[in-house]
């Protein structure tokens, strides 16, 4: 069985809206994905369902051998903590400094304080923000910022890392290094990622499977 799998995923909103049809795709452990597709296409639906915002109309999803999709309420906070998610709209508190936005979801999650300092300060190297992090989060430029972000996902060792549009407001230099931050987690670490995108030309910088999502229909792949 697949790490992820959508068998016949669909989601319609009220009065009929139609966000996704009959998805079908699979994902496998360790796999760098790209997920491409126009402003509307599904994108983000697609991610709700992942991370349990939102439940599918019909159709199945499997994340690491259980199906999620009728997952019991009170144990989607277990497979919460088994995901990381990066939006490009940047969730964060510009009066924290870069190390307190590492340790924070940790400290909600109950790790106790030793052990959320180092894998604070392991994912600050793995970043190359360790000479930041008393800094401000206002203080970053705006590829900093991202990739706090990335390492706020990325800090609890998550399994798979959904990453919505993460270089929309980015320049080309900047939006690059987040990638390639993104694609050397997939390749060293294990990490699943999947990253949605619109941007057609990232899909050439990367040798990696593309998901060709066009008004919620899956249209074809790039390998």
């Amino acid at each position: 069985m697949a790490f992820l799998e959508f068998r016949g995923v669909s989601k319609v909103y009220p009065p009929g809206i139609r966000a996704l049809e009959k998805v079908t795709f699979a994902v496998e452990k360790g796999e760098f994905v790209f997920l491409q597709g126009p402003t509307g296409a599904g994108k983000t639906t697609l991610f709700r369902l992942i991370t349990q915002e939102e439940r599918p109309t019909e159709g199945e999803i499997w994340f690491s051998g259980r199906r999620i999709d009728t997952l019991d309420p009170r144990f989607v906070p277990f497979l919460r903590q088994r995901l990381g998610v990066v939006f490009q709209d940047l969730e964060i508190v510009p009066d924290w400094t870069v190390y307190e936005h590492l340790v924070a979801p940790l400290a909600v999650l109950g790790v106790n304080g030793k052990e959320a300092r180092k894998a604070a300060w392991a994912v600050l190297c793995l970043l190359g923000l360790e000479k930041k992090s008393t800094f401000q989060a206002r203080w970053l430029s705006g590829g900093e910022k991202q990739k706090l972000c990335i390492g706020r996902a990325l800090v609890h060792r998550p399994k798979l890392i959904l990453a919505d549009e993460p270089t929309g407001n980015l320049d080309a230099a900047s939006a690059a290094e987040v990638l390639n931050l993104l694609w050397d987690l997939s390749r060293n670490e294990r990490v699943t990622v999947i990253v949605a995108t619109h941007n057609e030309a990232l899909l050439e910088r990367f040798p990696a499977r593309a998901i060709l999502l066009e008004r919620g229909r899956i249209r074809g792949e790039r390998c």
